[in-house]
C-alpha cells in the first residue's frame, strides 16, 4: 500500500500532503476501525480516497454515486459507523471533498465493511 501511494506521489498524481494523509488513514483503517485494506477492495479505496481528494483540490467534479446503491448503504446497519469513520478520516486533510465524492467513499468503506464481516 505505501509503495503504491508513494509512486502515485512521485508520479505527480497526488501531492506530497495528500499521499502522507493517506498513509495515516490505511493506518487507522486497519488499528482503529479494524477493517482490513491490504487487499484489491482496500488497495482500491485508498487508492480512490487519494484521487477523490486530488480532485476536489484541483476543482474537478464528478458525478455522484448511484441512488440505488446510495440508498442501499444509507439502509444497511453499517451506515452510521461509516458515516463516522469517514468524517474521522477526512478530518485531518485541508482540502474539502465535493459532495459528489462523498458516495463513492462511503461505499468503498462499505465494501471494507463487508469484507472484515466476512
Amino acid at each position: 500500500m505505501e509503495k503504491r501511494l508513494n509512486l502515485l506521489c512521485e508520479a505527480g498524481v497526488i501531492d506530497k500532503d495528500i499521499c502522507d494523509g493517506m498513509l495515516e488513514v490505511v493506518g487507522q483503517l486497519e488499528t482503529v476501525w479494524a477493517l482490513p485494506v491490504r487487499n484489491e477492495q482496500g488497495e482500491m479505496a485508498i487508492t480512490h480516497m487519494a484521487s477523490a481528494l486530488m480532485r476536489s483540490r484541483r476543482g474537478e467534479i464528478i458525478s455522484p454515486l448511484d441512488e440505488e446503491l446510495m440508498e442501499e448503504i444509507r439502509s444497511s446497519e453499517a451506515y452510521a459507523q461509516l458515516l463516522r469513520i469517514h468524517q474521522t478520516l477526512l478530518a485531518p486533510f485541508d482540502t474539502p471533498l465535493h459532495p459528489n465524492e462523498e458516495g463513492y467513499l462511503l461505499a468503498n468503506l462499505y465494501s471494507l465493511w463487508m469484507v472484515a464481516k466476512a
